[in-house]
């Protein structure tokens, strides 16, 4: 197996989803402002990825010395996890935290209705 080697690629860009100019600084992969990012990678920092599709931001993960955001591309479904920035909105972190725990609930509530709906199918 080939380790996945890290390219630093300094870039600015404008970010295709709020619009926001973005300074780059080699590690950035993402907007600060909408915490949205596009599939451009196959290893992080290489470019080589033919998709170029948005990725959204899904989830949040705090570790031990870090925080790690989740992005899931929108036209492949690709899944990449990303350190956040200092600079990025506490806001827009708490937004995407607070829908992914919506979204655990939300699912976790649909399970629980479709194994009730299954149990009162067996009672009848």
């Amino acid at each position: 197996m080939v380790a996945r080697q890290f390219t630093r690629t300094t870039e600015d860009f404008s970010c295709l989803v709020c619009g926001t100019a973005v300074r780059g600084d080699g590690y950035t992969n993402h907007c600060p402002r909408c915490l949205w990012s596009r599939h451009v990678d196959v290893a992080p920092g290489d470019r080589a990825a033919g998709c170029g599709g948005l990725m959204r931001p899904v989830a949040i993960e705090a570790r031990a010395h870090d925080v790690v955001l989740t992005h899931v591309c929108e036209s492949c479904g690709h899944r990449r996890r990303n350190r956040t920035a200092p600079a990025d909105d506490e806001a827009a972190l708490l937004r995407v935290a607070a829908e992914a725990a919506d979204a655990a609930v939300a699912g976790g509530i649909a399970q629980a209705n479709a194994a009730g709906a299954r149990t009162r199918r067996r009672r009848r």
